[in-house]
């Protein structure tokens, strides 16, 4: 039986989550992945939890209400593409964001947050990204030249506000996947 799996995390605005959908509608023509992100499930991962209990979670909640509600809205823009793993064979395809203080600052006070309340902290640099696709299946080696020609092709900006965070519970064997359990305001 599996557990369920929570994590904290930046939603994307509708308009850009139809922006990345029609880009990730182009490149699933050209891309051999197993899986693409269902458009609903596009976000940035602040904290990944993993399994938790519900008392556990309640404490979270409050603590993250008590800091967040003094977050001021801040602005990101996805500048890039990307993978995860080995370059010829990614197991992660994603959209990168513009280098930005305020989602640095932000995360780690939720990641702060999230270790005082007992979760273990990544030992990986922290990475902001949007999951696009997993798994790459094509016959021959992950085309790298061509992400690097989707970038500098790229003519359009995106960039929204983000306004709120969001604690998900992970459903894997649902489309989409993620469902939003409590949402955090910024001022």
């Amino acid at each position: 039986m599996s557990k369920t799996h929570y994590f904290l995390a930046l939603p994307l605005s509708v308009e850009v989550r139809q922006t990345v959908a029609h880009w990730t509608n182009e490149l699933n023509q050209k891309l051999a992945f197993k899986s693409w992100v269902h458009p609903s499930d596009y976000h940035i991962t602040l904290f990944f939890l993993g399994d938790a209990e519900f008392q556990v979670l309640q404490t979270l909640k409050r603590q993250l209400k008590a800091v967040v509600q003094y977050q001021a809205p801040f602005e990101l823009q996805i500048n890039q593409f990307g993978v995860f793993g080995n370059e010829s064979s990614p197991r992660i395809f994603w959209a990168g964001l513009e280098e930005n203080e305020h989602l640095k600052s932000f995360q780690k006070v939720v990641a702060d947050i999230c270790h005082e309340a007992g979760f273990r902290i990544e030992d990986r640099p922290y990475r902001p990204h949007i999951t696009i696709a997993r798994k790459w299946i094509g016959e021959s080696a992950f085309p790298s030249q061509s992400v690097k020609e989707i970038n500098v092709s790229r003519h359009e900006q995106v960039s929204w506000a983000v306004k709120e965070a969001v604690l998900y519970q992970t459903h894997l064997r649902r489309t989409p996947k993620y469902q939003p359990l409590s949402v955090f305001p910024f001022q």
